[in-house]
């Protein structure tokens, strides 16, 4: 139908259908910042509440730090801490591990502990008591002679029981561990 027109009413319209291309591209755009802006509009309100909420929350945290600065406050701080050295635990109190590794450290070939029991007696004193079995005698005398070699072990005795046979011996030894605190 373009075709049918003349040069001059071609151009206008041409001109018109570019008008109009122009106007429908604009109202589109308005139609989507519409839209979106109003889909966005939750998102930003919920923002706001948040800045607001942890506003108020550093408010209250600096109001609790300036009551933290109360001499009140510290003579209550005081009296808790000092309640609390009944709970307090002492840095030297001997390890169950360490003791331990101490004992497997001491352990000659062919000696194996299948059960271990530490009883702490005090902050330097604990009980140790170990059974197992020895390949043979002499395996369970080394093992005597190497846990007496460790001067923190004490009353390191093989009942006479334990060398009635001479391979495959269970054993039970009972001593006790003191930790020399150096200061």
């Amino acid at each position: 139908m373009l075709h049918l027109l003349t040069e001059s009413q071609k151009n206008k319209v041409i001109k018109e259908y570019k008008m109009r291309l122009v106007i429908v591209i604009c109202w589109v755009v308005v139609f989507i910042s519409l839209t979106g802006s109003a889909l966005l509009l939750p998102s930003y309100l919920t923002a706001v509440g948040k800045v607001n909420t942890i506003k108020n929350d550093n408010q209250s945290k600096e109001n609790s730090v300036r009551s933290l600065k109360d001499q009140n406050f510290k003579d209550k701080i005081k009296l808790v801490e000092s309640n609390l050295t009944a709970l307090k635990v002492s840095i030297n109190v001997i390890s169950p591990r360490e003791t331990y590794y101490k004992i497997l450290s001491s352990l000659p070939t062919g000696v194996y502990i299948d059960r271990y029991t530490y009883g702490l007696i005090d902050e330097n004193n604990a009980s140790i008591s170990i059974s197992g079995v020895a390949g043979d005698r002499s395996k369970m005398i080394e093992l005597q002679n190497l846990l007496k070699l460790n001067k923190e072990f004490t009353g390191v005795v093989i009942p006479i029981t334990g060398l009635t046979k001479k391979k495959d011996l269970s054993f039970s030894l009972n001593f006790n561990l003191i930790k020399n605190i150096k200061k």
